[in-house]
């Protein structure tokens, strides 16, 4: 996956003073600013937002979860590559990871036996009751 830099942005409009009771009072509207800053969260290893309440499937992703970053439109390119979501698999075992450069632990890594699945996803679950989520 490679992200390029490029954003899709929007401009900032001023559409008169009664914009806010939806009374659109100058047409076309004067350009304010552009673009709007970008703001993203932080991520963990995996790419998934850290911030907000981390479901299990988050806290502890199977390889057919969502991981941060975006989808590549085909018509586009890499182009229009922001925020946008994607799913990359995990790697089953460390060397299929490692023969594609993949940073992410693989299932193998993470989860060596399906016990070790379940008591994960268990524990993700108790930390969410015990916080009353």
């Amino acid at each position: 996956m490679t992200f390029n830099g490029l954003m899709t942005t929007g401009d900032l409009f001023d559409y008169g003073p009664s914009f806010d009771e939806g009374i659109l009072m100058t047409l076309p509207p004067y350009l304010v600013d552009s673009p709007y800053p970008v703001f993203v969260p932080r991520t963990d290893d995996d790419g998934n937002d850290i911030a907000g309440i981390r479901l299990p499937e988050i806290a502890v992703p199977w390889p057919r979860t969502r991981a941060g970053g975006c989808e590549l439109p085909p018509f586009a390119g890499d182009d229009l590559c922001d925020l946008a979501g994607q799913k990359i698999d995990f790697r089953q075992t460390k060397a299929d990871r490692l023969a594609v450069g993949d940073p992410r632990l693989s299932i193998e890594e993470r989860y060596p036996t399906h016990k070790k699945y379940v008591s994960e996803v268990t524990r993700a679950a108790i930390r969410l009751y015990w916080q009353r989520l």
